[in-house]
């Protein structure tokens, strides 16, 4: 998939007297914003998933969009490298649900999209009370964490998104 490139005109549409920015379907630029690491900390109990939540905001314009997300493990797997022994590897799972503040969603594939129901919310680009339109979920599952070996581990998780 290629990404979606492009460049936001000077022109602005006003909308209930907000002036936010127009620009033609030719030159859509879907952006994520409030999107921070994941941290689960020192983890001594492996009885039970870990999982954290946060509330994202993606916009641009008043369409539909697709979701990618792609891990850094082998054929961008889902997976945490053990600092001190990359062939140790911890699986973790991603979910995305088209609505902030929530704590479950769709499971997510690596590497292919997940399309949006409906349109964005372009407003969330203004901050405060209108500040979410997706959630991001990742979760450890219990059983990978009791399988793993004592130690750090980090990855990186990649997010596009796409207009459709």
């Amino acid at each position: 998939m290629v990404p979606w490139k492009g460049q936001v005109t000077g022109r602005a549409l006003a909308i209930a007297g907000l002036l936010l920015p127009a620009a033609p379907a030719s030159a859509q630029q879907f952006q994520i914003t409030q999107l921070t690491d994941v941290s689960f900390g020192t983890i001594s109990s492996v009885a039970t998933n870990r999982s954290a939540s946060q509330t994202v905001c993606v916009y641009a314009s008043l369409g539909r969009y697709s979701i990618t997300a792609r891990g850094s493990g082998a054929s961008n797997a889902f997976t945490l490298g053990n600092t001190a022994n990359s062939a140790q590897q911890l699986a973790y799972t991603v979910q995305w649900a088209f609505t902030g503040n929530q704590t479950t969603g769709t499971q997510l594939t690596a590497g292919q999209a997940l399309s949006s129901p409906n349109s964005i919310n372009i407003l969330c680009s203004l901050g405060g009370l209108l500040a979410s339109s997706a959630s991001l979920i990742v979760t450890l599952p219990s059983a990978n964490l009791s399988a793993a070996q004592a130690g750090s581990y980090t990855g990186i998780l990649t997010l596009m998104v796409a207009p459709i």
